[in-house]
């Protein structure tokens, strides 16, 4: 591929979004990815071609492959074409070979692995809490959603939220239903992104106890979020906060941030503005509060990001999606 149109393509990508633009042009995230570090790191030069050393990269949607990996446990003693078998009957149609690639990312290219994959026992949510004292910046999320009220041009607002306990960094989306696939859309599109730019060692989900997701963590909504976390290198506990006990500090938490969200949106709410603006707004406004609203941690001033960047040592500057609104 030549490189100006390598060139467009990265451009493209910080305007429209990195996952449309990947599927527009049918390449992987990380192949947009690198050709980004390359042209930071070269100029346009840096997007010649250059001699690959590397596979095949995977383009297999997480939806799938969280299938793939219910089939292999479901049916240890198959091998790739009988999974693509069972695939076709379930209306999914990929190559034996990507269901190999999905085999051999997960250590389960041997029937022995697959057996003992089979007999592993999926991660429960559970009730416990970790020990909030002994938490690091980027080791425990909390997640939420709050119900915005019902508009007869929007339509109902739901507010979406993944908060980093200790650095305060936010990853805020609206939507207009509650539904597991919003959720998988705001971890795998914005949160995870974050977390991989700002190294975060993820070791923590804690949902809190409501009516508007409590329903909603069954097993296999549970088994595509660790299917999530495990594809991107986290092994994460996902822990059921519950309503009736205190836990004040994680509540102020939550209420402050979503009444700062709720007060910059209501002016373009009663401008009657759409849906897609109002999400677009929202987005700047997190951006901002994320790289410049500085508040007090342990009596010293810092923004979410800068803290998180002193606390851990690390020397960071972050790439350009960071600072482009994308759609979603």
């Amino acid at each position: 591929m030549h490189r100006d149109l390598k060139f467009n393509i990265i451009s493209e990508g910080q305007k429209m979004g990195i996952s449309a633009t990947c599927e527009k042009y049918n390449i992987s995230r990380t192949i947009y990815y690198r050709w980004l570090s390359r042209y930071k790191t070269l100029g346009i030069k840096g997007l010649d071609d250059i001699e690959k050393k590397f596979l095949p990269i995977n383009k297999t949607k997480p939806e799938i492959v969280s299938t793939i990996l219910s089939l292999i446990r479901n049916h240890p003693d198959y091998g790739p074409r009988a999974i693509k078998y069972l695939l076709e009957e379930v209306g999914y149609d990929i190559s034996e070979s990507a269901v190999y690639n999905v085999m051999k990312r997960n250590n389960l290219t041997t029937k022995s692995m697959r057996i003992k994959y089979s007999t592993k026992k999926d991660k429960k949510i559970t009730r416990s809490y970790p020990c909030f004292d002994d938490l690091k910046s980027g080791e425990c999320w909390l997640f939420w959603t709050t119900h915005y009220g019902d508009y007869e041009s929007l339509g109902t607002i739901y507010e979406y939220t993944i908060f980093d306990y200790k650095s305060r960094v936010a990853c805020t989306r609206l939507y207009n239903t509650l539904s597991p696939e919003c959720f998988e859309d705001l971890l795998t599109a914005a949160a995870i992104p974050i977390a991989q730019t700002l190294t975060f060692d993820i070791k923590h989900l804690c949902f809190f106890e409501e009516h508007s997701i409590k329903g909603k963590l069954k097993d296999s909504f549970l088994s595509n979020i660790n299917s999530i976390f495990q594809n991107n290198g986290y092994e994460v506990t996902m822990h059921l906060l519950k309503e009736e006990d205190p836990l004040t500090h994680l509540k102020e938490l939550r209420k402050n941030h979503t009444h700062n969200c709720l007060s910059f949106l209501m002016p373009f709410i009663h401008k009657d503005v759409s849906f897609n603006s109002l999400k677009i707004h929202l987005q700047k406004h997190v951006r901002a509060y994320n790289l410049n609203h500085k508040s007090l941690y342990s009596g010293e001033l810092y923004t979410p990001v800068e803290y998180h960047l002193k606390s851990t040592g690390t020397d960071l500057i972050l790439p350009l999606w960071a600072y482009i609104d994308r759609k979603y």
